[in-house]
């Protein structure tokens, strides 16, 4: 269940922990409510004109104790500011259901593994 339309969406500013894990993700304020469930999808970003692969996370981190819901996107290949910029986002395909890890590190494993299966996809 993912929506067919573009989502269009702002990047603002966020804790910063994508960063910290080497996962940098560009968090979300989105320009229309968008109904996706919680989990990480593979997904098209356009960012001024130029397309990259991402990997788009939706739902609370509860591996980090939190409980707003979130999106962010984590881009494949790109590096540079996008703080305050809209991007359009398509979703390509649902990868796993969000989870509870019991460490960063094995987050981080998860997340390595959820890159390699978004950049072969």
């Amino acid at each position: 269940m993912h929506p067919m339309h573009p989502i269009s969406a702002t990047v603002i500013r966020g804790l910063g922990n994508g960063r910290r894990f080497g996962f940098p993700t560009a968090n979300l304020q989105l320009d229309m409510p968008v109904d996706i469930e919680n989990g990480v999808y593979a997904a098209w970003v356009m960012v001024e004109e130029k397309r990259y692969k991402g990997m788009l996370y939706v739902g609370t981190r509860p591996s980090l104790g939190l409980t707003e819901k979130t999106y962010e996107v984590h881009l494949l290949h790109f590096s540079g500011n996008l703080y305050g910029k809209t991007l359009s986002l398509e979703v390509v395909q649902f990868i796993r259901p969000e989870q509870k890890f019991e460490s960063v590190e094995a987050l981080v494993e998860q997340l390595k593994k959820d890159r390699e299966l978004v950049e072969s996809i």
